[in-house]
């Protein structure tokens, strides 16, 4: 039997609808189901207590249980779910039988239970605003009681919905079975914030909520701890160990429980993680936090290769920048630039620098291995950078920026070391710069800046007759008539004379010898 950790919202982990397949896994792929929902592919999963079956649903619409063990591709049971229950994005079964499930839309709970005989049944209760006079916001996650025929759903106005088996005697009698005969009996109010996870841990309710706080009820839904100093972001899951809490001793340094008694609060150390990219282990025992992993919590906007190494390196909005090995998919390092956003990166021609603009228009050029910064920080633009390079000496660094300009910075010896400082800068351009690329100069090992930009100019630059706060321009050439140039780049040395290579809005590439700018 493979060895599962219930996660409180597996369907968050496989929420993208264009999967079609899913994979049951005990450290490695032991079995796969292909085409389980081919028409809209798999929006939440769930597996029982017992690891022998599997709950899936398709896009929020169509609910199976499988036997994963049975070589058969095919569902021991399905029930097509009204579309006016909305999207059921979670699905969990009942730990103490597994032929209960309930699932949740944002606005519809679904109770159901499957027998050999009749199949997969299901009953949605009403409820609404006026059913308690109170707002009772949008369902989140949903769970049944570890020792009683209730079941819960929190929401997003901090409610604790409780529902339990009711019998009128108008209900017919095949209809008076649990969970099929559930009805919400109560609507707790437990907080102002937006309750964003509910799970059961032992004889533990649990919430989560969108600032961070973690919350547990005992049996009664009495409060008896909660975490709220850890300065988190909105948690989307929690998951616990599945070995026992250690008993308290001498040694132990849990928290104590908030009831009257004071008794130490023994818990099983969880995993937890949050909408802004943070996986983090907390150890009960003394409630110790640990950083497990932190991604990009906005949009990457820049990745570059190293030119030798297997060696990727991303940059996103939020700052962080990462390097990976994608080779062996394996993260490398990271470091967190805070107040600024990462806009273009570039390696070195060796490797040993890893240059990185922002949008506050300044630069670092950092060791490649530690990300330290080889100097401090350069700013010298005055708008975000958009683009930057290396030559291929790496002795100097260019950068454009959105305000029309390029900027040149320059590798020296000072004090018998080696740093960067600022050369020059222009304003070489009337439109948004569209590339800058360095390269040789004939018959010379000297290097060589152009850039690119939509005012139709190519601009090359004479970097052996700058000088400090001056950037000199060597030719300005205009290449297109009507079309707006795209991108830049060197064609390959595949003969003698050397090529220019340029793409335009209007689908064409164009050739330009390198040193007449003729079109070829």
């Amino acid at each position: 039997e493979p060895s599962f950790s219930p996660v409180a919202n597996t369907p968050d982990c496989l929420g993208d609808a264009t999967f079609s397949a899913f994979w049951v896994i005990a450290k490695i792929p032991v079995h796969t189901i292909f085409d389980s929902h081919p028409e809209d592919g798999v929006g939440a999963v769930a597996i029982s207590q017992d690891a022998k079956y599997l709950v899936t649903v398709g896009a929020g619409k169509r609910v199976c249980i499988w036997k994963w063990t049975s070589p058969e591709e095919k569902s021991l049971f399905s029930v097509e779910l009204h579309p006016e229950y909305g999207y059921q994005n979670y699905i969990v079964f009942n730990p103490e039988n597994h032929k209960e499930l309930v699932s949740n839309s944002k606005t519809q709970v679904i109770f159901y239970q499957w027998v050999s005989s009749t199949g997969l049944q299901y009953c949605a209760p009403h409820l609404t605003d006026r059913t308690f006079n109170k707002t009772v916001g949008l369902f989140t996650q949903s769970v049944f009681h570890f020792s009683n025929s209730q079941a819960l759903t929190a929401t997003s106005g901090g409610n604790l919905v409780v529902w339990d088996s009711v019998c009128p005697p108008s209900m017919p009698a095949s209809l008076c079975v649990k969970p099929l005969n559930m009805k919400a009996i109560k609507l707790m109010h437990v907080q102002k914030d937006a309750l964003s996870v509910l799970t059961a841990s032992d004889s533990y309710f649990v919430t989560c909520d969108v600032k961070g706080h973690i919350k547990f009820y005992d049996g009664q839904l009495q409060l008896v701890n909660w975490y709220s100093h850890f300065k988190l972001g909105p948690i989307q899951s929690i998951s616990f160990s599945k070995s026992p809490p250690s008993s308290a001793s001498k040694d132990s340094n849990y928290s104590s429980s908030c009831t009257i008694n004071s008794q130490p609060f023994i818990v099983r150390n969880f995993i937890l993680s949050t909408l802004d990219a943070t996986v983090l282990h907390v150890t009960a025992d003394g409630t110790k936090l640990d950083k497990l992993m932190e991604e990009a919590k906005e949009a990457v906007n820049a990745i570059t290769c190293h030119p030798s190494q297997p060696l990727i390196a991303i940059g996103s909005h939020c700052g962080l920048l990462k390097v990976w090995d994608y080779m062996q998919t394996k993260y490398l390092t990271s470091r967190i630039f805070t107040g600024a956003s990462i806009q273009c990166l570039s390696y070195d021609s060796d490797g040993s620098f890893l240059a990185a603009g922002f949008t506050d228009g300044s630069v670092y050029i950092l060791d490649s291995i530690s990300l330290e910064g080889d100097c401090k920080e350069l700013k010298y633009s005055k708008g975000p950078i958009t683009h930057i390079s290396f030559s291929h000496d790496s002795q100097y660094l260019a950068t454009a920026d959105e305000k029309y300009s390029v900027t040149v910075y320059k590798r020296i010896l000072k004090n018998g070391e080696r740093s960067w400082e600022h050369l020059a800068g222009l304003h070489s351009h009337y439109k948004p710069i569209r590339s800058i690329i360095f390269g040789v100069l004939l018959d010379s090992n000297e290097p060589r800046l152009l850039s690119l930009g939509e005012d139709r100019l190519l601009v090359e630059y004479d970097l052996g007759s700058s000088r400090k706060e001056h950037l000199a321009v060597l030719r300005r050439d205009r290449i297109e008539q009507s079309a707006v140039p795209m991108c830049l780049a060197w064609y390959p040395p595949l003969t003698p004379e050397a090529f220019i290579l340029t793409a335009n809005n209007q689908y064409k590439m164009k050739l330009y010898n390198a040193t007449t700018r003729m079109c070829r």
